[in-house]
């Protein structure tokens, strides 16, 4: 649980996200979009997807709880019929896996996800076993939630920086440059630089080479080799291949999916 003013860079994980927001002005950029959120919504991330939270305003406190865990550890359960992970998978409505619990449904999460943390912690008699049911119960809520009460958030992001998003990630594979982005998009350099710094918070090179990165993740995970991921992700030097995706993710591209 963190209370704390945030801004964040784009970042993606090599394991999944529960994103739960208790409090805050904020907004959350997710892969393509941006989303103001309110009090209660819960968003679901899974390997690929390029995220990251501003704080908009002091006055309110940034409380969130976000629980991270490998999909291997529910994925490896033999049960018959119930997908415990089916709202990580989703592709979602325009790309969107939002929902907005209520009072009660955020008190049972919040306790049942604190009772799971502090039984992990102690490391005491049930430790081993107890977290893993806390972890179910919380996703056999979610996944019913999900695919029953979802919820659909307008997309914020300004149409400048829209459309340089989607003009990147149509064109990923290409030699990208500024000076290609900015012409074919009819904006001068310094401007689009500076619109999209201001409204995102990183600049255009570092969106880039996250969104590079899940592509190649998305590769990876369909079973290619690590040069195919390489160059089918745009980046056409395997060594700064290997070098940024181990920078980025924490692990190396061959040994991506392992664990």
């Amino acid at each position: 649980i963190s209370r704390d003013k945030f801004h964040g860079k784009f970042h993606l994980h090599d394991q999944y996200e529960i994103y739960f927001l208790l409090s805050g002005d904020v907004n959350l950029f997710v892969n393509n979009a941006c989303y103001h959120l309110e009090k209660g919504n819960m968003l679901f991330f899974n390997k690929t997807d390029i995220h990251k939270a501003v704080t908009i305003s002091n006055d309110i406190p940034y409380e969130r709880i976000t629980i991270h865990f490998n999909p291997s550890i529910i994925s490896d359960i033999p049960l018959a019929k119930t997908d415990l992970l089916s709202c990580f998978e989703d592709k979602g409505k325009d790309g969107q896996r939002i929902v907005l619990l209520d009072l009660n449904q955020s008190d049972y999460f919040t306790n049942t996800a604190i009772k799971m943390i502090q039984k992990l912690d102690k490391g005491d008699y049930g430790s081993d076993i107890l977290p893993m049911t806390y972890l179910i119960q919380i996703l056999y809520m979610i996944n019913d939630l999900y695919f029953n009460k979802r919820q659909s958030l307008k997309n914020t992001m300004s149409d400048k920086i829209q459309a340089t998003v989607e003009y990147i990630d149509d064109h990923l594979t290409d030699d990208l440059s500024l000076d290609m982005i900015s012409d074919d998009l009819s904006i001068s350099k310094y401007h689009l630089c500076h619109t999209f710094k201001e409204n995102t918070g990183t600049t255009i090179y570092q969106y880039i080479i996250v969104r590079r990165i899940a592509l190649a993740k998305k590769v990876l995970l369909s079973g290619k080799s690590v040069t195919e991921a390489c160059h089918e992700s745009g980046f056409n030097d395997y060594s700064n291949f290997i070098r940024t995706f181990k920078k980025e993710t924490g692990v190396s591209p061959g040994n991506f999916g392992k664990y």
